[in-house]
């Protein structure tokens, strides 16, 4: 693998102004992509981009609003001149038992995770295909054990599994479409996900089941992303990735 395995390329990626998609354009930008950092946080989008420099585009992007959605794609491609990568990390949370859950909590969590996503896809696609690129979308380890008080969630989680077959199936042979499931990763949502605990109570209360005894870091999950994104995947599509220390065996 060359040094700068993705030098040229040019990638999206939604969420990118914290969290996992933070770690995900860092990741890119030091292979080498130009990489558009979309968020609904404009500030965070612009900070992103300041740390990679030249390599960066902050684009403030809603996912759940087509119009965005397009008007991102659009202007990464007349920036960059090409797209190569999509990296779906958009997000947002809501938790409360069903009986409990609004329509609109309920709703806010599909139309950013999974109704995003398609969006993303369809506007990235027509790029994608002549460019023989990738997606990757990130799901969770809810999405296939479910998550007391999290059915928004869950079901939006394995709606991105069921949703990268299709699109394993209908891009084949041009584009690789993949997923990434993670366990519990140290983020700045997570640590605000306490419940009444302090972050040492529920970093312990995590770990407890997790086998390799830590939570994940973003870049754990950037190393999963540039694996699915590079060479060394070319044989792969339709695929979740389960990275998650052994808390879940798929």
């Amino acid at each position: 693998m060359p040094a700068v395995q993705f030098e040229g390329k040019a990638a999206i990626v939604t969420g990118g102004g914290s969290g996992i998609g933070r770690g995900i354009t860092l990741a890119l930008a030091a292979e080498g992509a130009r990489v558009a950092i979309a968020d609904v946080a404009a500030p965070n989008a612009d900070a992103v981009a300041g740390e990679i420099g030249d390599r960066g585009l902050a684009v403030p992007t809603d996912v759940s609003e087509e119009a965005q959605v397009e008007r991102l794609v659009r202007t990464a491609v007349e920036r960059f001149g090409r797209l190569d990568f999509l990296v779906n990390c958009a997000g947002n949370a809501n938790f409360a038992p069903v009986s409990e859950l609004s329509f609109e909590a309920w709703q806010s969590v599909l139309d950013v995770h999974l109704t995003g996503i398609f969006l993303c896809c369809r506007a990235a696609i027509p790029h994608l295909v002549p460019a023989k690129g990738r997606i990757v979308s990130i799901s969770s380890n809810y999405g296939f054990k479910g998550r007391a008080g999290g059915a928004n969630y869950a079901a939006a989680k394995a709606g991105i599994v069921a949703l990268t077959k299709v699109l394993a199936l209908e891009l084949a042979p041009d584009v690789n479409v993949n997923a990434i499931a993670p366990g519990p990763v140290d983020t700045p949502r997570w640590r605000r996900d306490r419940a009444g605990q302090t972050l040492e109570e529920r970093i312990a209360e995590r770990v407890r089941d997790i086998p390799l005894g830590r939570l994940g870091q973003p870049e754990d999950i950037a190393g999963a992303a540039l694996f699915l994104l590079g060479p060394h995947s070319k044989w792969v599509t339709g695929s979740t990735l389960h990275v998650n220390g052994g808390e879940f065996l798929a």
